[in-house]
């Protein structure tokens, strides 16, 4: 292991040393969900019905299935998991959690042998039965979030769909889940009962642990890292290139499309070396080799940043879990001065080591950065290098079934994997910002740029893909040294002490006033980032403001005027005036059945796509 990555550890290990044990509770009444869940609640009150965050899988059956053992298989894992049990809603101003008590457990069967169809026809018909299933909408508030679908193509041959709420699960959980229901299965058919050991905590356990932890000192260690390093006005990577671009002016839901990829072993060979070589890993070389097809293909934007996931499950107890836990951290790259391919792989080494030994931190958390309004998963990037288990069920051969369709909240998102001395992977993408040859140009990019940077790593990024830097559409903002001019800035803050105040003596109509003024300076201090619109806004339409950006606008009022109203409020809202007069509704009826301290101001919700 290098040094740098050593020390990064041995500060996590530190930091987490002064954590509370996680440890087993009574029953509590209405579990907070983690700041994790309470981020996608927030999304989806934003978006709801979307497909963003389905996670399906499903899987090719061939044999002799034995229904019953797979139908008790997936009861049994949703007895020992509470998250597949689990919805949630928001009660007296907070997200919670609600669990169900563990029931029989529906299998619906779904048979696609009528009328003998030829072959052709019949899995044209599994596609649209997978699509229409894999994709049909979830509520979090009345589940369920976990959903199972058998379809039936033959005697010896059947279809498992499984399909997950992201709220519910992550990446992580698939090893668990592939564990769990491989060793069920086996029991179930050989006749025997569940003998899997009893979970030792739960993940409203965990929710429960992070809220405590996440209040003292350990959050404002993290919280000072993160802005120290992040200090500067950072910027999502801007791809410019016409060769690129999809439907950018689609409205609605981004729709995904995917491609494979498998690097050459001779490459991925190459790669090991290399890493050796320079004291690096796999994933910092990777890592390097997309800033690099970023960089290019954004005419030479010299300072981005993309994010990555990370499993984030601390404890030990946390590993045996299905649930969502995952963390996305922060990586910058600063390319000025037009450096080699080693010199950025040294700076890319210490980004991920500070980041790695502060991971714990939900980046919702993370006030007082500024990312110029961008989505943190605008460009995602994941390796993986751990073998991962099979799902494995007696006398069958179970091979994966690949899903087309569904949504998706980033414009790319490379996921790379390393099994075996293979290098491969998916890169997913936004269909609004690239068409297919697009998005297969940069995946033989970035085979390129590999290939350039371990057979000439001091030669400069400038002389990397020499064709295809396209002229900026927009000058970088970037980190930049000096700030861009910007139209000036609303007046002084309206303070929301004063405005509460001042409409607890006011006479009706002037409290109307004094709310729409209220809601109209927030929108631009905060939605706007202090910039005026080039011409009065009515609605909040016209301003075509993202999710992120509205909820962001949300949580301050919920914050600082104590008034819980559904996002989708803020969406369908036809006025400023409209909206204004029902915020004063719900918040003169706070005053009269639930009296509160006035509020001294309220820290900036950073929540992210």
């Amino acid at each position: 292991m290098h040094p740098d990555i050593w020390r990064a550890f041995q500060r996590l290990r530190t930091l987490r040393s002064e954590a509370p044990p996680l440890v087993p509770r009574e029953h509590v009444e209405d579990p907070p969900a983690s700041l994790q869940q309470e981020r996608l609640w927030y999304l989806d009150q934003a978006s709801p019905g979307g497909t963003a965050y389905h996670l399906p899988v499903a899987f090719r059956l061939s044999g002799p299935l034995d229904w019953r053992a797979l139908r008790l298989s997936l009861e049994a894992l949703e007895h020992r998991h509470e998250s597949l049990r689990t919805t949630f809603e928001s009660s007296r101003g907070k997200v919670v959690q609600r669990v169900r008590s563990p029931g029989a457990f529906v299998l619906p069967t779904i048979s696609l042998r009528d009328g003998a169809p030829q072959r052709e026809q019949q899995e044209a018909r599994l596609r649209e039965a997978l699509h229409r299933e894999a994709w049909r909408p979830f509520d979090l508030q009345r589940g369920a979030l976990f959903r199972a679908a058998l379809f039936v193509l033959g005697a010896r041959e059947n279809v498992l769909l499984l399909n997950f709420h992201h709220i519910i699960y992550d990446d992580a959980s698939q090893d668990v889940l592939f564990r769990d229901l491989s060793d069920l299965y086996t029991l179930f058919h050989e006749g025997g009962r569940s003998r899997l050991t009893e979970l030792d905590v739960r993940c409203t356990d965990h929710a429960l642990w992070q809220r405590k932890w996440l209040q003292g000192s350990a959050r404002a260690e993290l919280q000072s890292y993160w802005r120290e390093h992040l200090k500067e006005r950072l910027q999502g990577p801007r791809l410019a290139s016409p060769a690129l671009a999809g439907n950018v002016a689609t409205r609605g839901p981004r729709a995904q499309g995917r491609l494979p990829i498998t690097l050459s072993p001779e490459l991925a060979n190459a790669i090991v070396q290399f890493t050796q070589e320079e004291g690096a890993t796999v994933y910092m070389v990777l890592l390097a080799a997309f800033h690099v097809l970023l960089h290019r293909h954004s005419g030479g934007q010299e300072q981005h940043f993309v994010c990555s996931p990370i499993a984030n499950r601390p404890q030990a107890e946390t590993e045996h879990l299905i649930g969502y836990f995952v963390n996305l951290l922060v990586l910058p790259a600063d390319l000025r001065g037009d450096p080699n391919f080693q010199r950025l792989l040294e700076q890319v080494r210490g980004v991920v080591a500070g980041a790695l030994a502060h991971q714990d931190l939900p980046m919702q958390l993370l006030d007082g950065v500024d990312l110029g309004g961008e989505p943190l998963s605008q460009a995602l990037f994941a390796f993986e290098h751990a073998p991962r288990p099979p799902l494995q069920f007696a006398e069958l051969d179970i091979e994966p079934v690949e899903l087309e369709g569904g949504t998706c909240d980033f414009d790319l998102f490379l996921a790379l994997h390393e099994e075996q001395g293979v290098i491969s992977g998916t890169l997913k993408f936004s269909r609004q910002r690239f068409h297919a040859d697009g998005a297969a140009k940069l995946l033989r990019d970035f085979v390129t740029i590999l290939e350039q940077a371990i057979s000439a790593p001091g030669q400069a990024l400038s002389a990397f893909l020499p064709d295809v830097v396209a002229p900026r559409v927009t000058p970088s903002p970037g980190l930049v040294t000096s700030e861009p001019a910007r139209a000036p800035a609303v007046g002084p803050l309206v303070d929301s002490t004063e405005v509460l105040a001042a409409m607890r003596i006011a006479r009706p109509e002037q409290r109307r006033v004094l709310m729409r003024d209220y809601l109209r300076s927030t929108v631009i201090q905060v939605a706007l980032r202090g910039q005026m619109p080039d011409a009065p806004f009515q609605s909040l339409q016209e301003l075509a403001l993202d999710s992120l950006r509205l909820i962001e606008l949300t949580g301050r009022i919920r914050t600082e005027l104590s008034i819980d109203m559904p996002v989708s409020h803020f969406f369908e809202a036809t006025s400023v005036e409209g909206l204004a007069d029902e915020l004063l509704t719900r918040w003169l009826r706070t005053q009269l059945t639930e009296p509160r301290a006035t509020p001294t101001g309220g820290r900036r919700e950073f929540l992210t796509r």
